[in-house]
């Protein structure tokens, strides 16, 4: 990275009158730095087709809450189905089923 230049003019060593010397400064260009660019999250139809492909038949409400993808249902057996997606990865962040 460079830094800021100083460049002595001419009049520092012929020892001219401050008011004819001049300093010049040479800046280098600024570039943006791009440290990552995070993933989209995903939509609420593909955490209800991820919910459905793992089990629950019947969703009775799907919520985004605290970061998550929040989906309440149930499953083919009956039982209630609590269910929260991480909404970067898609990943199961947890899986609760209760009689």
């Amino acid at each position: 990275m460079t830094a800021n230049v100083l460049r002595r003019s001419s009049c520092v060593t012929r020892l001219r009158s401050p008011r004819s010397c001049w300093l010049s400064f040479s800046v280098a260009p600024v570039q943006a730095q791009t440290v990552g660019v995070a993933p989209a999250f995903i939509t609420v139809d593909e955490a209800r087709d991820i919910a459905l492909v793992n089990g629950v038949v019947a969703i009775r409400k799907i919520e985004f809450d605290e970061g998550l993808w929040k989906i309440y249902g149930r499953d083919a057996a009956g039982r209630r189905v609590e269910m929260k997606i991480d909404p970067r990865s898609g990943q199961i962040a947890q899986l609760d089923r209760f009689d």
